[in-house]
């Protein structure tokens, strides 16, 4: 089987993954510090992350198709400080896949099994990885594509049920004076975006990159869009004030909706198919991981994922706290080292490689 994978098939895998971490953050993260302009935060990121898409897709545009973000590293700034820095963001990498394993077995068990311990969950969830860790990464691509027409449909019907429960004191009116708030709380949105950048290691098994500028644009555009119709229904039925005490506003809004006759309650059937998009998130973290380490130890990348496993596991357990402990940490650590390690990083590698005469 072939180890590579086609653009369009790496970017629908990036959008089911980046759903995950989005939908814990949004709206609750942004209407803490936008109030009722949050809807707005999410309209202002479109513009940023296009631009920051584009110039990605312009500096890198001399890429061999067999390099990605390690491979680019490491020729801009030379192979040691390249291995260095792939290591650095190999490591990161790896504490973000314990993070995402914690909530994302936090939010099970505190939305449908209460009161239930974390280890079955946490083994379950690994055996997946386990095994899909051994396949090809276009194994990894054809889920991501089941998962995102799951995924998708169930977002959709989730939000068009809770239109109708919308009340517009709550997302309008937005003033003048609030704008200063509606764009910085695009910062932490920009944040969880950049871990769609960490996965680039995994970039030189992507071919066939032609029309690749705009087929990213298009995705992008598509995720941005998205995360604003979320942001505007879930806001418009909550309000600012109640969705900064929800522990994750969407799933809150399914709880609210049924479908007559068929599901009572869809909030179990929508957590459920978010642990699809955990699933992918971590599948790709730990892929990207495993490159990014391979390249910093000069060896061959093995096919393995045992060893991240094996360290995965335990680092779930010692990453301690309520669900609410774990996103002010992110906000106050985690966010900053996905800014520097993956938008900083890069572009001052491109820069210095250009100055070099390398790229």
């Amino acid at each position: 089987m072939d180890k590579s994978i086609s653009l369009r098939q790496y970017l629908v895998l990036l959008f089911v993954a980046l759903l995950s971490p989005l939908v814990k953050l949004i709206p609750g993260g942004l209407a803490a510090r936008a109030g009722t302009g949050a809807w707005l935060s999410t309209l202002a990121l479109l513009p940023i992350v296009l631009a920051v898409v584009w110039l990605a897709a312009y500096l890198g545009r001399g890429l061999p198709e067999n390099e990605g973000l390690g491979e680019l590293l490491c020729r801009a700034l030379g192979q040691r400080a390249g291995r260095i820095l792939c290591g650095v963001c190999g490591l990161w990498l790896l504490l973000l896949s314990c993070l995402t394993l914690r909530l994302s077995v936090e939010r099970l068990t505190s939305t449908i099994y209460p009161n239930t311990g974390m280890g079955l969950f946490f083994l379950a969830i690994l055996a997946v990885e386990w095994w899909l860790g051994k396949q090809k990464l276009p194994v990894l691509a054809r889920v991501g594509q089941i998962f995102f027409f799951a995924v998708v449909l169930t977002l959709a019907l989730v939000l068009v049920m809770g239109v109708d429960s919308i009340h517009l004191y709550n997302i309008w009116p937005v003033w003048t004076q609030n704008l200063p708030d509606v764009a910085k709380a695009t910062v932490p949105a920009l944040g969880v975006l950049g871990t769609g950048v960490g996965t680039l290691f995994c970039f030189g098994q992507v071919t066939d990159r032609r029309g690749g500028r705009w087929q990213a644009l298009w995705w992008t555009a598509a995720l941005c869009l998205t995360l604003a119709a979320l942001s505007f229904v879930v806001l418009g039925v909550f309000g600012p004030d109640v969705v900064q005490r929800l522990q994750i506003p969407f799933f809150s809004l399914a709880k609210e909706v049924s479908v007559e006759g068929a599901v009572e309650r869809l909030e179990p059937l929508v957590v459920t198919m978010w642990v699809f998009t955990d699933v992918v998130l971590l599948g790709l973290l730990l892929r990207s991981a495993r490159r990014a380490l391979a390249l910093a130890v000069g060896g061959e990348e093995r096919q393995s994922m045992t060893p991240l496993l094996l360290l995965v596991l335990p680092g779930a357990y010692l990453v301690t706290g309520s669900f609410f402990a774990l996103e002010r940490s992110y906000e106050m650590w985690f966010l900053w080292g996905d800014l520097a390690l993956f938008y900083g990083i890069p572009l001052a590698a491109v820069l210095i490689g250009k100055c070099r005469g390398v790229l």
